[in-house]
């Protein structure tokens, strides 16, 4: 201080005399020194408070962010006061475990450029450095990421869509602030992320087929074949694509060495995407039914209670990827007869072949589709009207040996009249393509599966027609359709009878 200068302030004398006073002390030798009390700082003026700790810096700076637009995840961070859940103080190492879950989406099937994996990788690079800014970024992009790479698993695509005709099987699309709420609360953040990623037991088998496929067939290896076509690789070839072993350049193999490892791969793709279409969890008893196979598994406690074979749509007219509840059977039922189908075949026969086909198929003609619907006498009706469309009849067949429905029915309520049931016509099970019905699954043996399912309440045979019984334990059914099966040594390919294949390869590819 210059001498004659103005007298020190008095806070500016206390911390003068604070430090010299340390400054002695800390001259003195430390043996046989007696500690001192420290003088008492007064409070340091605002600018001089110690910055502000990583996760406060960064929860203002989500504020400030979150507040311009809605965000979808906005919800989740008002409700949390904008604290960070990536970077509590510093970037959490499972934020890099997150990166990898969304770099393998293709495992699934998905784009990885749909959750911006190369920014992200970028973000999380600048964040290292501690900046607020770097760090709020990073933190979105995780959280946007995460939303919406679950929301993809859950979702099916590609022609995928599932019909739930049972509410309580319907899966509830969890929003962006469920997801985060989930790994917020988790104990383990690796263990949520294999979580999230569990699936129902078909989709779980394809996925691992699919990076089986992708490890051990590529394009050079395609063209291997083609330029040697060794037997011991051809047989190998045709047992991985579901043909036969023959270990010849068949006319069959060299088509599907033509088609190249693209097309196998996106033919898997397209039936995950269906596989993911159903629940993640089936419950532990269900009933299975595949199309494409044209076979029906009762499944208990994981294991295969009983297996048989089905009849399904035509290909004019498929069944429906569906799901729903069996809740009751019926016992000699009633076959009402398809609307179209009374345009489209019931009409046209009586034109060829007389009122007389009518009373020989045990039909009954009724004048609409109500409850209570006046009974018509079949010589009244203008068949040349119900053949063109221009007049609307119910026909129903009564319970015997020509009806459609067989002995029983397994009735779960849809929109679209989709039930299991029993059938007259069981040399259709003797074919190797069993499409034959016009949309329901008919059973190869349909009473052996509802005594399973109903155990003491079988009813004995005969009776009162349209016998309704309820199931003790409702049961749920998932009709899905799967032209690749997994094997031990590859892939079965079954034929495309629905033609649904090539509409979703399509949609996969534009994808990729």
């Amino acid at each position: 201080m210059a001498r004659g200068g103005p007298e020190p302030a008095p806070r500016l004398r206390t911390y003068i005399a604070g430090a010299v006073a340390l400054l002695g002390a800390a001259a003195l030798p430390l043996e046989g020194v007696q500690a001192q009390p420290l003088p008492v700082w007064p409070a340091p003026p605002p600018w001089a408070q110690p910055a502000a700790a990583p996760a406060e810096l960064v929860r203002l700076e989500l504020r400030q962010r979150l507040t311009v637009g809605s965000p979808e995840v906005a919800p989740f961070y008002r409700a949390r006061d904008y604290r960070p859940l990536w970077m509590p103080g510093e970037l959490r190492p499972e934020a890099l475990d997150l990166l990898e879950v969304l770099r393998r989406a293709g495992d699934d099937g998905l784009d990885p450029r749909d959750y911006q994996v190369e920014e992200l990788e970028a973000a999380l690079e600048a964040a290292r450095g501690g900046d607020p800014r770097a760090l709020a970024d990073a933190e979105l992009r995780l959280s946007d990421g995460l939303t919406a790479y679950v929301a993809d698993l859950r979702r099916g695509r590609g022609g995928a869509k599932l019909d739930y005709a049972d509410a309580q099987l319907a899966p509830k699309e969890p929003a962006a602030g469920e997801i985060l709420q989930a790994a917020a609360e988790a104990p383990s953040l690796g263990a949520h992320f294999a979580e999230l990623r569990r699936m129902n037991p078909l989709y779980e088998k394809l996925r691992s087929t699919l990076a089986g496929y992708r490890a051990r067939w590529t394009e050079d290896r395609f063209e291997d074949l083609r330029i040697r076509a060794g037997a011991g690789d051809l047989a190998e070839f045709q047992r991985a694509h579901g043909l036969s072993a023959t270990g010849r350049l068949d006319a069959p193999t060299r088509e599907a060495l033509e088609r190249g490892p693209a097309h196998y791969e996106q033919l898997i793709l397209a039936n995950l995407e269906r596989a993911r279409a159903l629940p993640r969890d089936f419950g532990d008893r269900f009933i299975l039914v595949d199309a494409a196979a044209g076979r029906l598994w009762l499944y208990e406690d994981g294991q295969v209670r009983k297996t048989m074979k089905v009849v399904v749509g035509k290909a004019e007219m498929p069944t429906p990827l569906m799901t729903g509840v069996v809740r009751q059977a019926v016992f000699s039922p009633y076959w009402n007869v398809p609307e179209d189908l009374v345009q489209t075949s019931i009409a046209p026969k009586v034109l060829s072949q007389g009122l007389a086909y009518i009373e020989s198929e045990g039909m009954e003609v009724f004048a609409g589709y109500e409850e209570g619907a006046a009974q018509l006498d079949p010589r009244a009706v203008d068949w040349k009207a119900v053949a063109a469309g221009q007049l609307s009849v119910r026909v129903r067949q009564r319970p015997g040996p020509k009806n459609m429905m067989g002995k029983v029915k397994l009735e779960f309520p849809n929109p679209l009249g989709i039930f299991l049931h029993d059938t007259p016509m069981k040399e259709l099970f003797g074919e190797e393509r069993r499409t034959a019905s016009s949309g329901c699954v008919r059973l190869e043996d349909a009473m052996a599966l509802t005594e399973l399912l109903m155990g003491e309440n079988l009813p004995a045979a005969g009776g009162q027609p349209e016998r309704r019984v309820n199931l003790k334990r409702p049961i749920p059914v998932y009709i899905t359709y799967l032209t690749v099966q997994p094997t031990a040594e590859g892939l079965e390919i079954r034929p495309d009878v629905y033609k649904r294949d090539f509409p979703a390869e399509q949609q996969v590819a534009a994808r990729s």
